[in-house]
């Protein structure tokens, strides 16, 4: 796969490089815009960076929406020559993932106080190992409005039984208090938007239909609870997934 920072400026968007406590991030905010502003917490996927997410975050912020990307540990600012190691972060992916649900306290907390985000309207968002990471989120926070994810993964029990995702004995009890699939009260008829390539081949579009399947269940409001599929896609996001997104 090919990587590249989106480094171009936006006219409509200002962009500042922010930090609270250990964890550096990015903010993204439409400019000459007054009051306080729906807020989008977006949680990058493994072995990126939230300088890899420049061009999604403009992109949403364009359209009314304040974006803060942080890094993840041993990620971007936070990284190592452990990135380096084989399969370094396959194995340390549950740390990596909780340390950030671990972190969101801090975060929301900031970007209420700091950013002047609304605190009705904050929504969390992320991309294969950061929607899997926003799913965790979204659970731990029960003021969060709503999750979108992209080629992630909700159900995530079910992907240690598919060894999609490593066995952790040492972060067992952890991954059941954050699992979605597992916290039914505490997500059910909050919204959630799911887009997701047919032809994933790292994390399997059935985990989400499962996931999504298991849910219709208990929400009476089944618009709030969508998965949109992508044919002949990978596990990449694409433009029509952003687009979708933002719709």
């Amino acid at each position: 796969m090919e990587w590249s920072i989106f480094k171009q400026e936006n006219a409509f968007v200002m962009i500042t490089e922010e930090k609270v406590g250990d964890a550096p991030y990015l903010s993204f905010r439409p400019k000459e815009y007054t009051g306080a502003l729906p807020t989008v917490i977006y949680y990058h996927g493994s072995h990126s960076s939230k300088e890899f997410i420049r061009f999604q975050a403009m992109s949403i912020a364009s359209f009314g929406y304040q974006v803060i990307v942080p890094d993840a540990l041993y990620h971007g600012e936070r990284g190592s020559t452990k990135l380096d190691v084989p399969k370094f972060v396959e194995k340390h992916v549950w740390e990596i993932m909780l340390k950030s649900i671990e972190k969101s306290d801090v975060i929301i907390k900031n970007v209420i106080e700091k950013h002047g985000a609304d605190p009705t309207r904050i929504g969390v968002m992320g991309d294969s190992m950061g929607a899997i990471t926003a799913g965790g989120v979204f659970v731990k926070h029960e003021n969060i409005k709503c999750l979108s994810g992209f080629n992630g993964a909700f159900a995530w029990q079910d992907c240690i039984k598919m060894n999609i995702l490593p066995l952790s004995e040492l972060y067992k009890d952890e991954i059941e208090l954050y699992d979605p699939m597992t916290n039914e009260e505490k997500i059910k008829e909050r919204a959630i938007s799911i887009f997701h390539g047919v032809e994933d081949t790292s994390i399997p579009i059935e985990i989400q239909r499962k996931f999504v399947d298991r849910m219709k269940s208990i929400y009476t409001n089944q618009e709030k609870l969508q998965l949109i599929e992508f044919s002949n896609v990978n596990h990449r996001v694409t433009i029509s997934m952003v687009e979708n997104l933002i719709t």
